[in-house]
């Protein structure tokens, strides 16, 4: 009996660790969403924002592999406009930005069955923006900062890729 509970535990723990892998690699088959808030469900992935003045907020946003700079940037951007937009200020500026591509922790699972290790491991490379974003009540004239229209950006950015 022992031996027979001990083949079916086996036979769970490697349907179980199979769904598991396909559920990942499912998981991370897409860009991350726009609509993502980090958190432990999402893997660290998505945004987060503070707010660190009455008129300036930090956002950052970490993507998966499938999320390019490019992509990363546009949501930031767009959640600029809209964070600004709520708070009252038809324009803005970024007073910080750093986005980084790294190469980031290793996934991975092993099983032994009679001296035999199996397992796998991925290197998963996260892009990550972070900005300090200033709203602003007027477009300065003469700023040599980048200033942003909140209602432009609001109408032509898209978050599709």
């Amino acid at each position: 009996m022992n031996l027979m509970m001990k083949q079916l535990q086996q036979k769970l723990s490697v349907r179980e660790l199979v769904v598991g892998i396909f559920l990942a690699v499912f998981l991370t088959a897409c860009a991350t969403p726009y609509d993502t808030e980090k958190s432990f469900w999402t893997f660290g992935k998505g945004f987060e924002t503070m707010q660190i003045a009455a008129d300036s907020w930090q956002i950052s946003f970490v993507g998966n592999n499938s999320t390019d700079r490019a992509l990363t940037r546009k949501y930031v951007m767009l959640k600029s406009a809209e964070l600004c937009q709520k708070a009252g200020y038809p324009y803005f500026t970024f007073t910080n930005e750093q986005t980084n591509r790294d190469s980031v922790g290793h996934f991975g699972a092993g099983t032994t069955t009679s001296d035999i290790l199996w397992g796998s491991s991925t290197i998963d490379k996260e892009t990550s923006t972070v900005v300090e974003v200033t709203g602003l009540k007027k477009h300065p004239a003469n700023s040599g900062a980048r200033i942003y229209d909140t209602s432009y950006i609001l109408n032509h950015v898209s978050t599709e890729s």
